[in-house]
C-alpha cells in the first residue's frame, strides 16, 4: 500500500495502518538501539544479585568486629582499674607503709608488724604479715574503716581483741589480726591477659576480706 493512498481510506484503515507503523519504529527503535543497554542492565542486575549476600555477610562481619573492638576496650579499662586495686610487687612496700600510716594515725600503736609466707594463687599473691596493737576501740574501728576504703586489696583475718593489762587514756584493748595485702609479681602481670571474669584481681574469689574500694 501506497502511502499517498492513505487519505483516500477509510479512518479504520488509517488508524491500522498508524498502528502498524508505530508498531515497527518501536520494535525497530527497542532492538537496534537499546538492546544493548538492555543486555548491560540485565547484567548488572544479575551482579548486584550475586553481590547482595556478599555485603550482607560482610555487613555481619562489620558488626561483629566492632563488637570485639567495644568487648576488647571494656577489658582494657576494667584491667586498668584492676591493676590500681592490685599493685605491683614493687609497689608492695608502699601498700604495707600507707598501711602502717593509717595504723598511726589513728591512735594504734604498733607492737608487732611482722611478715609471714606469702599467699599464693593462681593470678595473685598475697603478702601476710602479722599484727599487734595496743590503741583505744574508737581508734581501732576508725582503722578498720579506712581499711575498708583503702585503695588496694587487703583482708584482715585471724582478728582477736581482748582489754588491755595496762589500761591508759585512749589505750584500752590489745588486739592482734593476719593482714594480707595482694599484689601481682611482675610475671605474672607479663603474660596476664586482661580478662573481666577474673574474680580474683576483681575481688568475687578473694579470700574472706574486707575488699577494697578505692576512696572518694
Amino acid at each position: 500500500m501506497k502511502l499517498g493512498k492513505l487519505p483516500t481510506l477509510p479512518w479504520y484503515l488509517r488508524l491500522v495502518a498508524f498502528l502498524a507503523i508505530g508498531g515497527l519504529m518501536y520494535f525497530g527503535f527497542r532492538y537496534f538501539v537499546t538492546n544493548g543497554t538492555r543486555t548491560q542492565t540485565k547484567t548488572m542486575e544479575d551482579e548486584i544479585a550475586k553481590l547482595r549476600p556478599l555485603n550482607a555477610q560482610s555487613a555481619i562481619v562489620q558488626q561483629n568486629l566492632n563488637n570485639f573492638k567495644a568487648a576488647y576496650k571494656a577489658r582494657e579499662e576494667e584491667y586498668a582499674e584492676l591493676k590500681a586495686l592490685l599493685p605491683e610487687q614493687r609497689e608492695l612496700t608502699m601498700v604495707l607503709q600507707g598501711i602502717q600510716d593509717r595504723a598511726r594515725g589513728n591512735g594504734l600503736v604498733l607492737t608487732k608488724f611482722s611478715p609471714k609466707d606469702d599467699v599464693l594463687q593462681d593470678n595473685y599473691t598475697g603478702k601476710k604479715i602479722e599484727v599487734s596493737v595496743h590503741s583505744g576501740f574508737a581508734g581501732l574501728r576508725a582503722f578498720f574503716e579506712q581499711l575498708a576504703h583503702y585503695q588496694r586489696i587487703v583482708s584482715i583475718t585471724n582478728f582477736e581483741l581482748k582489754q588491755s593489762d595496762k589500761q591508759l587514756v585512749n589505750k584500752t584493748v590489745d588486739a592482734r589480726f593476719d593482714l594480707t595485702a595482694y599484689y601481682v609479681s611482675s610475671e605474672r602481670l607479663n603474660t596476664q591477659v586482661p580478662a573481666p571474669k577474673d574474680k580474683a584481681a576483681s575481688g568475687g574469689a578473694t579470700p574472706a576480706a574486707s575488699a577494697a574500694q578505692p576512696a572518694k
